[in-house]
């Protein structure tokens, strides 16, 4: 399994599948054909979905015997950017680690998928094992998006149970915190810098903006942290306005993300912006300013008595219960299953120095083939 592990990995790292919205890449179009070609090789009918243009997930029905409920598993594989690395797509083993873009984040766990389906080939496992291989996960997912509004409604017997295989240092992780970008912009009126009385500055009101920003930061570091995921956070991500040193900038904006935790009401947001929105308004000067939330997702929190933490545990013993700090797939997928993070350990996602470690990701996957054997006794 050592050596076929490295060889699936080898050839997934070898496609570019670098994200085009978040680092200017070709998509997953290569990559998906190639998940789709294995998979057809081992005998299995793989679906190539387009979820949008350019961009594809693979979704393929590992068929059981019907002695227990499907499981779904999920991974994506497009990546990020590879600024700064040598030989990004070329697999490269020292020791234990196997180092190449998306190695750990998260085409190694991709590989452990495409080693199941090639295992349960000869023999079916107890029930459906969903295989899903998705694009876009980097920025908007896409994919995983795909899965939640059209593919699940469509199947018969939907899922009792998902993991998804997002590096977790082979903890058994059941919380994420979700995210929400929020902007601001304030219009002021241009004029030359030798003429005040016919400029209105629209960049200095957004130092109100930041003043309040900073309070709110700082009352959230005071309420009470989550057991598994700390503090809920936020921070600034973009600031811009003008177009050269002598003139009053018309526009200024500023955008901030916020780190929601589970439970955290949709109302709680929109009570911060509205905050910063009446500092700014409160800033003398004459500005119009308005603000918004850009785009958002929902943090994600799975019973620990749910059906994958308890098959987790039993397959994984000595692993711990934990949060992630990273978004995740899976909070799409929870709206609609049950669903956990598992996966293998390494360093480097999103770093130059990417590395997954072949020893995890052996017991990643033999960790899936026993959740797998006892997905009948749940």
């Amino acid at each position: 399994m050592e050596e076929r592990l490295q060889e699936l990995l080898g050839e997934l790292v070898a496609c570019n599948s670098i994200n085009p919205t978040l680092a200017g890449g070709p998509g997953e179009m290569e990559i998906a054909a190639l998940i789709a070609k294995l998979l057809e090789a081992m005998g299995w009918q793989p679906e190539v979905q387009e979820v949008a243009p350019g961009r594809a997930n693979v979704v393929a029905v590992v068929r059981g015997r019907g002695e227990a409920p499907p499981l779904l598993l999920n991974a994506h594989v497009d990546t990020v950017g590879v600024e700064g690395m040598e030989a990004p797509f070329t697999l490269r083993r020292d020791g234990d680690r196997l180092y190449g873009r998306g190695a750990y984040d998260m085409k190694g766990s991709a590989a452990v998928m495409l080693a199941l389906a090639e295992h349960y080939a000869a023999t079916p496992p107890p029930g459906d094992v969903l295989l899903t291989f998705v694009a876009d996960e980097e920025d908007h997912s896409l994919g995983s998006e795909y899965l939640a509004k059209h593919w699940l409604p469509s199947l018969t017997t939907p899922p009792a149970a998902a993991i998804v295989l997002e590096p977790t240092e082979e903890k058994i992780a059941v919380a994420h915190k979700g995210f929400v970008w929020l902007e601001l912009e304030v219009e002021g009126r241009a004029a030359h810098g030798s003429r005040p009385d016919e400029g209105i500055d629209a960049a200095l009101p957004l130092g109100a903006a930041l003043i309040e920003l900073a309070a709110l930061a700082r009352e959230l570091e005071t309420e009470p942290a989550d057991p598994l995921l700390g503090h809920a956070s936020l921070h600034v991500g973009t600031l811009s306005g003008g177009t050269a040193w002598s003139v009053y900038p018309a526009r200024a904006n500023l955008g901030w993300e916020r780190r929601t935790l589970p439970g955290e009401s949709d109302a709680v947001i929109h009570d911060e912006l509205d905050r910063v929105l009446h500092a700014v308004a409160a800033a003398p000067g004459g500005h119009h300013t308005s603000g918004h939330i850009v785009f958002s997702r929902r943090p994600h929190r799975v019973p620990v008595e749910s059906l994958p933490v308890r098959l987790l545990q039993k397959a994984c013993p000595d692993s711990d219960i934990a949060g992630v700090a990273f978004w995740a797939d899976s909070a799409l997928l929870g709206k609609h299953i049950p669903t956990a993070l598992y996966g293998p350990k390494g360093h480097g996602a999103h770093a130059i120095d990417e590395w997954v470690s072949l020893h995890s990701l052996i017991r990643v996957y033999e960790a899936m083939i026993t959740i797998i054997e006892e997905m009948e006794r749940g």
